[in-house]
């Protein structure tokens, strides 16, 4: 298994990561656009650009950049003593996207990176847009390591299927319920955790504007 651990005041690559919340249900059609510079406590300079479409049914469309000269990327969680260059670049395509008020939460598989081992991954970034100025703006931003692809069978029975079995959850008392695909799926999606989950990190200094408009 590879990551990347850095510091960004959370892990990096973890399979759990706190993220910022605030967030209701959007509307199809809300925008999310920003530059970002901004400085944190241990002094480094990170950036963030990204643009971005609210889509029907929590999906979204775009693309955003990720720029932290802070991450250490280990590509041996086995080894992590052996020395790398601190620095990770990631850009990823946006497919979900989740907005309310003046917050969103965009996400996507990362597509290019100067880590090797961080492509294919999904990333999360979460920004607030507290003005036209941009000094108030607040935003947050981890990476996920994808579902383990392997499914259990009975070892006794090799012709099970059980595993693989998909069934609709539904309230038994209420006819009008849609019901809710069962299993749910592992993949980090921007719907994934809940609003009590998310925390903003501090910033000492940002340059540019974070922008989210609700339609």
């Amino acid at each position: 298994m590879k990551s990347i651990i850095g510091a960004f005041t959370m892990a990096l690559l973890i399979v759990c990561l706190v993220f910022p919340g605030l967030v209701s249900a959007g509307a199809e059609g809300a925008t999310a656009a920003g530059s970002f510079k901004f400085v944190m406590e241990d002094g480094e300079t990170r950036f963030v650009e990204f643009k971005a479409s609210e889509l029907a049914g929590g999906q979204g469309s775009g693309e955003l950049t990720v720029s932290d000269p802070a991450v250490i990327p280990i590509d041996d969680p086995d080894n992590p003593d052996r020395g790398q260059t601190p620095g990770v670049i990631v850009r990823a395509k946006i497919d979900c996207m989740d907005t309310g008020d003046n917050t969103a939460i965009m996400g996507g598989e990362i597509f290019d990176s100067n880590v090797p081992s961080a492509i294919g991954l999904r990333v999360l970034m979460v920004v607030q847009d507290n003005g036209v100025e941009g000094d108030r703006d607040k935003l947050t931003w981890g990476v996920y390591q994808l579902p383990p692809k392997w499914t259990p069978v009975d070892a006794e029975n090799p012709e099970d299927k059980g595993a693989s079995l998909t069934w609709l959850a539904t309230d038994a008392e209420r006819r009008d319920d849609v019901g809710i695909k069962m299993p749910v799926s592992q993949l980090v999606q921007c719907r994934f955790f809940p609003g009590s989950a998310y925390d903003f990190p501090d910033i000492k200094y940002a340059g540019g504007d974070l922008q989210v408009s609700s339609r």
